[in-house]
């Protein structure tokens, strides 16, 4: 969390015209680029542009990565070349080729054809995949030794060849580089230099394919408590690793996706997206919703004799709708979880689906029963007291379980279709519910009142 007074005191000399670019650099040398990235989303382009033009390399590389993507596309389009390439190549290859993806591409030829070499190779085979694949999540950064290999010469040949964060598992590859096992740093540390790897290395190696979607690639690696997952090619020979901070990042992601879909505002920023792309975002499923709704009102209409003759009805209107799109929206939202992390599988559809309905139903059973009894309350001096309560009841009972079994089941029609059912818990099916819910609520009342309680 940043304090208020750094960011006060960042704000404060930057209003200093005179300020040398020296001192200005010695002020932000100590904040950590997370944080300062944070600062420069409350300041004003050109202020963005002073304080980047101002940062040494790495630290602005460090910023840049720590942007959201709006404003870190905008500092590019204004950053020229000379400043640009130094700062590139401290970048990550994923981070490098989104921000090369957002670039017209006169610039984008220009700016790779001057990149590093190694950097130039790593965001060309980054942009050769598929985007959210593990191909294109992954990185060549990793230590593969071959089977024949002692502890000693592993160490050795760890030493200098890594960064930090992909030195925790070394992989183990055949003569044809085709993955045969893994060795952890600490099975390697406590075996004498001496010993050979395979008397030690573990040969069940969990790893995936460099087309499998980054969210399954999170998945293994919760279900397998892996720091790390290789990736391979149809040959099963070791292509890369995707570390652990970039799961992390996949999970972040695909959390975020997820919430914003459910509530049918996907692809929108909380902060940075414009108004027009926030409509757009929304007023598909929000139309959809609409269209239901006026369909309920046309359903309501042709109950209007009803309503009429039993005013008392009406006031049950609107907890019957919440009731059961509330208890929808919690089923829908339990299993595009359940689907999310794993926990539900395509063999427990059947299961699932059976429990959400039993507990529906239980639900309905207790919210009914208090519900009827304050219908019976509100009408006892009436002759029909008993049952105007006992069609409150049935509705909430009867419309509660119908509500938890389609929340339930619709995600599953969708995954079967390949579509996203995060968007099964969105304003759509919560107006379907409201349609349905009041559907079986007026009929009842149309069936169990007295004839001569009805118009004719």
């Amino acid at each position: 969390m940043v304090s208020e007074e750094p960011r006060l005191t960042l704000a404060r000399i930057l209003e200093d015209e005179g300020l040398e670019p020296e001192r200005l650099r010695e002020f932000l040398a100590v904040i950590q680029p997370v944080d300062l990235a944070e600062m420069l989303e409350d300041l004003d382009l050109d202020d963005r542009i002073r304080v980047l033009e101002s940062l040494e390399p790495a630290q602005a590389a460090g910023v840049l990565e720590a942007l959201p993507s709006p404003e870190r596309a905008e500092l590019i389009d204004f950053a020229g070349e000379s400043r640009l390439l130094p700062i590139l190549d401290r970048m990550s290859a994923d981070a490098v080729a989104e921000v090369i993806d957002h670039l017209p591409a006169h610039r984008e030829h220009a700016l790779m054809a001057r990149l590093g070499q190694g950097q130039r190779e790593r965001v060309e085979d980054r942009k050769h995949h598929k985007p959210q694949t593990a191909g294109a999540l992954m990185t060549r950064n990793y230590v593969a030794v071959p089977e024949n290999f002692t502890a000693g010469e592993t160490i050795r040949a760890i030493q200098g060849s890594v960064t930090p964060e992909t030195v925790s598992v070394v992989y183990v590859v055949d003569d044809g580089e085709r993955l045969v096992g893994v060795c952890g740093l600490g099975s390697l540390m406590i075996h004498s230099p001496e010993t050979p790897l395979a008397d030690f290395m573990r040969r069940e190696v969990h790893f995936v394919g460099e087309n499998l979607d980054q969210e399954e690639v999170a998945r293994i690696a919760r279900r397998s408590h892996l720091k790390a997952v290789p990736v391979v090619d149809n040959f099963m020979r070791m292509v890369g690793v995707v570390t652990l901070r970039d799961l992390l990042e996949v999970v972040h992601q695909e959390a975020s996706e997820d919430v914003l879909q459910i509530t049918g505002a996907a692809h929108v920023h909380p902060v940075h997206s414009p108004v027009w792309m926030r409509v757009r975002g929304r007023l598909p499923w929000l139309v959809g919703a609409m269209a239901i709704e006026i369909a309920l009102c046309v359903v309501m209409k042709g109950y209007g004799g009803t309503l009429a003759a039993v005013a008392t009805l009406a006031y049950f209107v609107p907890i019957i709708m919440a009731m059961g799109g509330n208890v929808g929206l919690q089923s829908s939202t339990l299993v595009v979880r359940g689907l999310a992390t794993g926990d539900i599988t395509a063999g427990k559809t059947l299961r699932v689906i059976f429990m959400e309905s039993r507990t529906g139903l239980a639900i309905g059973l207790l919210c009914g029963a208090f519900t009827g009894a304050t219908a019976w309350l509100l009408n006892f001096s009436e002759a029909i007291s008993l049952r105007i309560s006992c069609i409150v009841t049935v509705s909430m009972v009867t419309s509660v379980t119908f509500a938890a079994t389609i929340g339930a089941f619709i995600p599953f029609v969708l995954r079967r279709l390949r579509r996203d059912p995060a968007v099964a818990s969105g304003p759509f099916i919560t107006a379907f519910n409201d349609m349905l819910n009041v559907t079986i609520y007026l009929t009842l009342a149309t069936l169990l009142l007295p004839h001569d309680a009805l118009p004719r």
